[in-house]
């Protein structure tokens, strides 16, 4: 760890020399309990609310409207056994008249469109089970995709199309994508769609609580087509948030409906949220299974980078007739 800031902290130094290079991150630790049924684990850690992590961007002006761009963001270990830090993102950019374009190890686009929150805080499910519809891409362990190529187009009338290919890895398999995003005054809007030729969505069942079955499946060889709608509105006294998400293969189909509304208290410095998920997931040859959540936050702002949190979750699944609560309290700090 030590030795990885140090190479960090010097390839930081050197760059500055060459470009203008910004260094930024946060830092999220709390303590999270999670209960089914007579079934109760605590455990202290972070991401609850904000990405433990340590990110170099740097650029370079080439003139004629043309710019190049790197991003290195390094997720941060919290814990003192396991893990260890790992890359979340590392890409060359280059921009333009003619749009931008990316190489490198990055988000794959329908995973950023189910990260929007409606109070401008990171994702509002990060760390609950089932909420959002995160489950629709995490659970598939393809958030990040090796070896990829993206393209965004300049911005028209407030619209913007993106391209995306990867080859992959061993669970996630190759990507193809295609999206379009509109944004203008109080109103945002994406659509993205992706198909994967080896993604292995027997995960999701692998992983869960009390999932589906999995035995039937056999790991990173199903063809998954995904799609995410999301749209967001600013009322100015709130913002309110819809995600519309569905996966399907020759084995399993997914389709998620997701609402949240969140808001600053006048006067306060603390913003709330709530958001209400609704979700089903059939099998074939088997009876489906549904799955509803809510989910609640309060966050009190010490200052714009130093937050205290609260978060609640209740999930039930239909399948084994469980309820699932989490709760986690912490404090996160970006620079």
């Amino acid at each position: 760890m030590k030795k990885t800031l140090v190479a960090v902290a010097a390839i930081a130094a050197f760059a500055s020399a060459q470009a203008q290079v910004t260094l930024s991150g946060g830092i999220d630790y709390g303590l999270t309990q999670v209960s089914t049924g007579a079934t109760k684990q605590k455990y202290t850690g972070g991401d609850a609310n904000q990405f433990n992590n340590l990110k170099i961007t740097a650029g370079e002006d080439l003139g004629n409207g043309m710019k190049a761009s790197i991003t290195y963001d390094l997720g941060l270990e919290y814990t003192t056994g396991g893990g260890g830090d790992f890359t979340r993102e590392s890409h060359i950019d280059l921009s333009g008249a003619m749009g931008s374009v990316s190489l490198g190890r990055q988000y794959v686009p329908i995973f950023l469109a189910t990260t929007v929150d409606p109070v401008g805080l990171p994702a509002l499910s990060v760390g609950q089970e089932a909420m959002n519809s995160t489950f629709l891409t995490q659970s598939a362990r393809g958030v990040r995709n090796n070896g990829s190529f993206a393209y965004v187009t300049p911005n028209f009338s407030g619209f913007a199309a993106n391209y995306f290919n990867s080859a992959g890895s061993t669970t996630a398999g190759s990507t193809v994508g295609y999206g379009l995003k509109y944004a203008a005054g109080a109103i945002s809007a994406e659509y993205q769609t992706q198909s994967a030729g080896r993604e292995g969505i027997a995960y999701y069942s692998d992983d869960a609580v009390a999932g589906l079955n999995g035995a039937g499946f056999t790991k990173g060889t199903n063809k998954t087509k995904r799609q995410i709608a999301a749209f967001k509105y600013d009322a100015g006294v709130a913002n309110f948030v819809y995600i519309y998400g569905s996966a399907k293969n020759n084995s399993l189909g997914i389709v998620s409906n997701y609402l949240a509304v969140g808001a600053p208290i006048p006067g306060t410095s603390i913003s709330v949220a709530a958001g209400y998920n609704m979700g089903t997931s059939t099998v074939t040859g088997a009876s489906g299974q549904s799955t509803k959540g809510s989910i609640y936050r309060a966050n009190y702002s010490f200052s714009k980078r130093t937050n205290a949190y609260f978060i609640y979750g209740s999930d039930q699944a239909t399948e084994a007739v469980r309820t699932t609560t989490s709760n986690s309290i912490g404090l996160t700090h970006a620079f």
